[in-house]
Formats: C-alpha cells, structure tokens, sequence
C-alpha cells in the first residue's frame, strides 16, 4: 500500500465539537465497513451484536464504544427481545473486529496527534494494522496517553544526557568549518540525536538514500517513531544552542 505516514497525513480529524448524529454515523460506519455487519442487518434489528449494543446503552463511537475495554466487548451477550425470540450468540469474530477498531482508533489518532473522524477512515488501513500491527495481548492505550515504551524513553533519555553547551564546540571563522562539523557530528553521535541535523526525509535503510514517493515525486517527510521523546530531543537540542 501506499506510503503509511502519507496516509496518516491525510486522515481526517474530529472538529472540537461532535454532534450526536456525526457520532452515530460514526459507530454504524465501522461497524458496516470494519466489522463487516451489513447495513441491512443493522435496520431489520436482527443482528445480534448491534442487539447487544441496543441492550448495553451503546449508540455512538466517541462517546460509547471507545469507552469499552477489551473485556467489555468480548464479554458482550445478547438476551431475547420481543422481535427476535432465539437469538444467534454474537460472532466471536465480530466482537474481535470490534476490539481491533477501537484499537484502530487509538492507534492513529496517536500518530495523527488528534481524535480521528471514523467515517472516512480507509479499510485498507484498518487491514494493514489488523493484519501487521495489532497484538491481542497487548492492552490499547487511549490515544492522549503516552505508551509506557515513550515515558520509559524520555526517562532513560533525560537520566543519560544533560544540557552541556561546553561539549558542542562554536564556529569561531570559516577555516574551522571542516573541524567544527566532524567535532559536531561526534558529539551528536554520542548524545544519540543524529536526527537533529539530518535532513527532515525518509532514508532507505538499506542505501541510505532519500526515498522519493511515487505518487506524487515529492521527497517523503521523515516521522519519528516517538514523537514524545523527538520533541523532547528537540527542546533539549535547542537549549545546547541558545543557552
């Protein structure tokens, strides 16, 4: 699929204000298109997972179905209604598919760095992290809380390194331009913040070439992996510079 960080790029985000029929639309949408409950299931009120939506008080994506744990949905069950008497015990499938799209959700409203609008999100997204990136004993972490790996390495970063502008040398003429990079590029090496004067592409691993999107010709932005840890680099880098 095309390039992951253009995609994120272009994912649409939630206005500060979600109205109720945004919000359902929401929840019906991936449910139809994520899940794969057909539409038509949903309005005969014979589906067993929407009945146990129904059931359960859940009616929209923000403000019901992301507040589940994954215990919440697998541990959904269905109880008889007046229209349908007997009715079939939820997929299994379909309650993981829906603990994978709140995970989903979390997932690249954390890349995106905003609460994403789940009505145009892409199902070959949704595949691509389903099928490569989704663990199941993995608890989802909700999108505005670091990951426990960032806080650890912000942690480890601030313990190992501290703000000494005495160790980047100053350009005093531009004869010491040669002495001064090399001098920089080791003190940066050391420090382990070599991102912080590369330039701002995507580098092959392999060739160490910039990589070029195909679809448009255009130099791909280089995107942290952390992007915690890479603004905190950022303002500790700044510091050494503008003591």
């Amino acid at each position: 699929m095309a390039n992951i960080a253009t995609i994120v790029a272009g994912l649409r985000v939630c206005p500060d204000v979600v109205t109720a029929v945004a919000d359902r639309q929401m929840l019906e949408i991936t449910m139809r298109d994520l899940v794969g409950i057909p539409d038509a299931n949903r309005t005969a009120g014979n589906n067993s997972l929407w009945i146990a939506f129904d059931q359960m008080g859940i009616q929209s994506f923000l403000g019901d179905l992301i507040m589940l744990t994954e215990d919440d949905i697998m541990n959904l069950t269905v109880r008889p209604t007046r229209a349908v008497g007997h009715p079939e015990p939820i997929p299994i499938m379909h309650k993981r598919r829906a603990v994978i799209v709140v995970a989903t959700y979390h997932h690249f409203s954390r890349l995106r760095g905003a609460s994403l609008d789940m009505r145009t999100f892409p199902v070959e997204l949704y595949d691509y992290f389903r099928i490569s990136h989704y663990r199941h004993d993995e608890t989802t972490v909700p999108w505005q809380v670091e990951l426990p790996s960032q806080v650890n390495a912000k942690a480890l970063f601030l313990r190992s390194i501290k703000p000494n502008s005495k160790e980047y040398k100053v350009l005093r003429d531009d004869k010491s331009w040669l002495p001064f990079r090399e001098s920089l590029e080791t003190t940066v090496m050391s420090h382990n913040l070599l991102t912080m004067i590369l330039p701002p592409f995507k580098t092959d691993p392999n060739t160490g070439e910039f990589v070029i999107d195909p679809a448009d010709g255009e130099l791909i932005p280089y995107e942290p992996d952390d992007q915690g840890l890479d603004e905190l680099q950022r303002t500790w880098f700044v510091d050494i510079w503008l003591p």
